[in-house]
């Protein structure tokens, strides 16, 4: 799926360029503000990482996080969920585009096996429950990505690459302002021959190509009024390994269209309404498969209404209301019989979430509410609170949380033809965190740790005896993470995550399916004036591939390079290097992944 339109972010700085202006988050709490005003846990991936590690894919990025383990079908293209180290499944994962949830809502997930990075300038990730303030799905954590908006003079930029798999890659983008009116269009099309999606004697290619566009167009109507439209088309076509079918093929076109409206009259209140609707097809054809022709076709349309008001400079409040509308078609077509469901649902949820700032800004407080209403369902009230403590004269931070979450069933757990249960309830969790932060060396030096618990029921699990999905799954989990910024010179950096995992599937006393027990990044940045060089590590420990935990993937060790060379301020050329050790490692079990792999690219603009 490509990008959605959603909330424009005219707030990403990069942490290294922060002196000015201090970085933003708008995520957290579904406002603006400043990522040291945060309570929860937040990982912001800006865009100048993006540009120098030269990631294709979101997917990329994410797999490379020590909170998240992405689970894909092969190489580019093929389906690829991420998993937060919160969450027992892919679909407990909420995935935003600029404020909007893209999640399937036949799934439950959403499928990062082809999101671009080209139009992205900055992706937030907020680990723990999260329903408060985006409702269902949010129960591990959410994934905020934020597209670019047009800056500056109008200028055009082209960037052409090309690798290994027969990979290549063109793009070109439009931006800019031009007195009340600022822009962004983007053109990107991408082929792969690939690999064997799966791993098995059979060594076919499964190749895959993309073609997207993509456009934000902003009014500045008044200084207290702005007016955004926006769009998106997306084209994909992936060959894949079905069961019975080394030949089988999904083709899948989609398109998003919204607008949004800020006003802010007064100075202490501010309103935004938003607007969208995005329709996605996908039809696969497995002509040796068991089902021969499948067509998905889901569709969201929904509405936002969003109010901040600040009382005082140290108290705030964010309250308003989401709605959305879904539905699902869907048709089967077999050898033995036909089938096929046409169904659609509605939401309604309000919010409330209260912000205050206490001992001249060194505690903040943070406390929300929330109750959904999914018409002909049932209904769900969610909390969340949280603090942030500066503690004087050592400067170290302390900040914790607590929080409920639910989801509600899919689409196909409730219909699937032959293998639904109407009768499902919705999955229900609970969690706290507690993270220390500490900054030495005068900044050069910054230090973390923390640890988290998050308990689950009423998990909606397949019966293999009955063939129907059930709410019988209980699961754990707990966890301890670690990290470190460390500038060692002027021109030397290294960044360093750790998560450890303990997950258990309490329903059936195993340990949950491909969550690592240990995950480790470090990345190491060398910078000249015209030259950029990264050298990225990640381990990735022992997880298991099923239920009964009779099944393990090994431990892998990645090595990825990436070196930039700016010719001038408008063009650069780059050279990347993924897996550098050629490591054999799966991150599903029986699906290949990408041997050493070397791609070059240039971008201009003008």
């Amino acid at each position: 799926m490509s990008l959605i339109l959603g909330l424009a972010a005219s707030t990403g700085f990069c942490a290294e360029n922060s002196q000015a202006v201090p970085e933003v988050v708008v995520s957290a709490d579904r406002i603006e503000e400043p990522l040291k005003e945060t309570t929860a846990k937040v990982t912001v991936i800006t865009k100048e990482e993006l540009e120098k590690k030269n990631f294709m894919f979101v997917g990329d990025v994410l797999r490379s996080l020590p909170q998240i383990y992405l689970t894909a079908y092969g190489g580019p293209g093929q389906t690829a969920g991420a998993l937060l180290s919160r969450g027992t499944k892919s679909a407990h994962t909420l995935v935003l585009i600029d404020g909007f949830k893209v999640n399937d809502p036949s799934s439950g997930m959403f499928d990062f096996g082809s999101l671009s990075v080209d139009d992205i300038e900055r992706i937030e990730i907020i680990e723990g429950p999260q329903s408060t303030l985006y409702g269902s799905e949010a129960v591990g954590g959410v994934i905020n990505i934020i597209t670019k908006k047009g800056k500056g003079k109008p200028k055009a930029g082209l960037l052409v690459a090309g690798g290994s798999y027969g990979t290549s890659k063109t793009s070109f983008e439009l931006s800019g302002e031009a007195k009340i009116i600022d822009f962004r269009i983007n053109a990107l099309h991408y082929y792969t021959e690939g690999f064997s999606a799966k791993n098995e004697k059979e060594n076919e290619k499964d190749s895959f190509k993309n073609t997207s566009f993509s456009s934000k167009i902003g009014f500045n109507l008044h200084p207290k009024v702005r007016l955004e439209f926006l769009g998106s088309y997306n084209y994909g076509r992936v060959e894949y390994d079905d069961y019975n079918d080394k030949e089988a093929v999904k083709k899948s076109h989609s398109y998003l269209v919204g607008a949004k409206l800020d006003l802010s009259f007064l100075d202490n209140y501010k309103q935004t309404f938003s607007f969208y609707k995005n329709n996605y097809q996908r039809k696969d054809y497995t002509p040796k498969g068991w089902f021969t022709y499948t067509r998905y076709n889901p569709s969201t349309e929904g509405f936002s209404w969003e109010n901040l008001l600040n009382l005082n400079k140290a108290y705030s409040i964010v309250f308003g209301l989401d709605f959305k509308r879904e539905k699902v078609e869907s048709y089967y077509e077999s050898s033995f019989s036909n089938d096929f469901y046409d169904k659609k649902r509605e939401h309604l949820g309000v919010f409330l979430n209260n912000k205050v700032s206490l001992l001249n800004d060194t505690l903040i407080l943070n406390a929300g509410l929330r109750h959904d209403d999914y018409k002909n369902f049932g209904e769900k009230t969610t909390y969340r609170i949280g603090f942030r403590y500066l503690i004087p004269k050592v400067n170290l931070v302390l900040k914790g949380n607590y929080g409920t979450a639910f989801r509600v069933p899919t689409f196909d757990d409730l219909f699937y033809p032959g293998y639904n249960n109407s009768n499902l309830k919705p999955e229900e969790s609970k969690g706290w965190d507690l993270y220390l932060e500490k900054d030495l060396l005068q900044e050069r030096l910054v230090l973390g740790a923390g640890m988290f618990y998050q308990k689950y029921k009423d998990l909606i699990q397949f019966n293999l005896e009955t063939w129907k999905p059930q709410n019988v799954g209980k699961a754990v989990i707990k966890g301890a993470e670690a990290n470190l910024s460390f500038k060692l010179t002027q021109n030397l950096r290294l960044k360093a995550n750790y998560t450890y995992l303990d997950s258990e599937d309490r329903d059936k006393d195993k340990y949950l399916t491909y969550k690592p027990f240990h995950k480790v990044r470090a990345t190491l940045e060398y910078s000249l004036k015209k030259l950029a060089f990264l050298a990225d590590y990640t381990y990735t420990g022992k997880r298991f591939a099923n239920v009964d935990n009779s099944k393990r993937l090994k431990p892998y060790s990645l090595v990825n390079l990436s070196a930039n060379y700016y010719v001038s301020s408008n063009l650069k050329v780059y050279l990347k290097i993924d897996n550098l050790l050629n490591a054999n490692y799966e991150e599903t079990k029986g699906y290949n992944t990408p041997d050493r792999s070397f791609y070059a690219g240039i971008s201009f603009s003008y």
